[in-house]
């Protein structure tokens, strides 16, 4: 069978890795096509994507093709869409309710139609119902590209796959209405768990929706109005390294890494993205004065990871028992720095962190979670980030004081929320069960519409 892999950008590959290698495997034909230009190395590069191409000599990298004709009316149309879709009565994270998401979507629409963002009665307009509908029908008399239309005639596959498809790149949205022009099945997949609360709409409707769980089933039927039907529960494929991830140090070899005392459990700091920094720093400088008073003998040390986009430097915060380790922060998009980042879980005695995506590898790990929710912090951690509070597998403390008293109660061993964390992981990362990977379930569910079945037969034998 021939699969068509269409997304944004070459970072974002390695959210697929497993499932491209997984049909390789069974025999499959897959290109994979995204904007050319992409860097080599670093955590904001292709070098996933590049690994397959050393690695799988079946392998194809085909450079993206962008609309030649409207295009700046199309992406306008695409962003009002988004934008309106915030403003929708019920919406759990309105631009007004976060100042990270309001900052973004303004950043985005402010160039083209400013009055809109900036009036009240723009805003008004743009929350009705049928302003959303007149929209998507203005986006139906967009016609597709001839020549996407033609690589798509040229390549002729069963299935279109795209993602992240509602970001403010209109990359995937042209191949997707190409191949419904076409008549080829297309397979929407969010890219991670907070895409449909903050990032945009469908404003062209794939024919499959896959989502990790439950929860975004739930987002995509009220928010982004698809039939539930239409919606399938792969779980997490970028995930399932994690589950079968080993150290390749122990603790006194990791700790000389990293310039630590063996003799100290350290707690584990991870960094949020670069819209939230501030209220990192000021977690951390918090836990820094706590701690700083306690005798060294019994103090926890502190291992910071940066997060891989944050730019903000925190080699000053370094000490002989607070140490930023990796320097970079190091995405894990390879066995490399996926090994390096999962030593450092291990062996910690707690992970802490704002609004972090860690908390979800932390889970997996089986490492205690603890967060903030006092008022300032609340601001920054998003609708997506009750999720976890709701799971309860996080230690979420009210204030300062009682983040200590956790963290302290936890380094002694006092853990209580281990169950919790693993119900967590398999209801969120592997709803089809935990033993099964999820990389497993979207391959095989792939296929399944490439032979004109549901995507719930996924584990038809018929299908590999």
């Amino acid at each position: 069978m021939k699969i068509a892999f269409v997304l944004s950008s070459a970072p974002h590959y390695f959210f697929f890795d497993r499932v491209v290698r997984s049909l390789y495997a069974m025999g499959h034909e897959v290109r994979v096509v995204c904007r050319p230009g992409f860097k080599p190395d670093g955590n904001k590069s292709g070098r996933a994507l590049l690994q397959l191409l050393k690695d799988e000599p079946r392998a194809r990298f085909d450079e993206g093709v962008f609309r030649s004709k409207g295009a700046n009316f199309a992406v306008t149309i695409r962003e009002l869409a988004n934008y309106a879709n915030f403003l929708r009565p019920g919406h759990p994270n309105p631009p007004s309710s976060q100042p990270w998401a309001h900052i973004y979507i303004r950043n985005r629409l402010y160039a083209r139609l400013e009055w809109v963002i900036e009036s009240r009665l723009g805003n008004l307009i743009l929350s009705f119902g049928v302003v959303r509908r007149l929209l998507a029908w203005i986006e139906t008399q967009v016609q597709p590209d001839p020549e996407i239309m033609q690589w798509l005639e040229d390549f002729a596959p069963q299935v279109l796959f795209v993602s992240p498809f509602i970001m403010s790149s209109d990359l995937e949205i042209e191949y997707a209405k190409a191949a419904k022009k076409l008549g080829i099945p297309t397979v929407a997949s969010v890219l991670s768990w907070d895409n449909l609360v903050s990032k945009g709409t469908y404003l062209v409707k794939p024919d499959w929706l896959f989502v990790w769980n439950q929860n975004l089933m739930e987002e995509a039927v009220a928010i982004h109005e698809f039939a539930r039907e239409k919606v399938f529960m792969t779980g997490a494929p970028v995930y399932d390294p994690w589950f079968d991830l080993k150290p390749s140090l122990d603790r006194d070899a990791f700790c000389a890494e990293c310039g630590l005392n063996p003799r100290n459990p350290f707690v584990l700091f991870l960094g949020s993205s670069q819209t939230i920094t501030d209220l990192d720093v000021e977690f951390i400088k918090a836990l820094i004065a706590h701690f700083g008073t306690m005798d060294a003998k019994i103090r926890p040390s502190i291992v910071i990871r940066p997060h891989p986009y944050a730019p903000f430097d925190m080699t000053a915060f370094e000490s002989d028992w607070v140490r930023i380790y990796p320097r970079q922060g190091g995405r894990p998009d390879m066995d490399e720095t996926r090994q390096v980042y999962f030593n450092t879980l291990y062996h910690s005695a707690a992970v802490l962190g704002v609004n972090t995506t860690g908390f979800l590898d932390a889970a997996i790990a089986d490492k205690p979670c603890v967060t903030l929710r006092d008022e300032q912090m609340r601001a920054g951690q998003g609708a997506h980030f009750n999720y976890l509070i709701a799971a309860d597998f996080i230690e979420a403390a009210n204030d300062r004081s009682d983040a200590f008293c956790i963290i302290e109660r936890i380094v002694k061993g006092n853990d209580s929320k281990k169950k919790k964390r693993r119900d967590f992981a398999r209801r969120f990362m592997r709803p089809q069960g935990i033993a099964i990977p999820a990389s497993e379930v979207m391959a095989k569910a792939i296929l399944s519409i490439g032979h004109g079945k549901k995507p719930h037969e996924w584990n038809d034998k018929s299908h590999e």
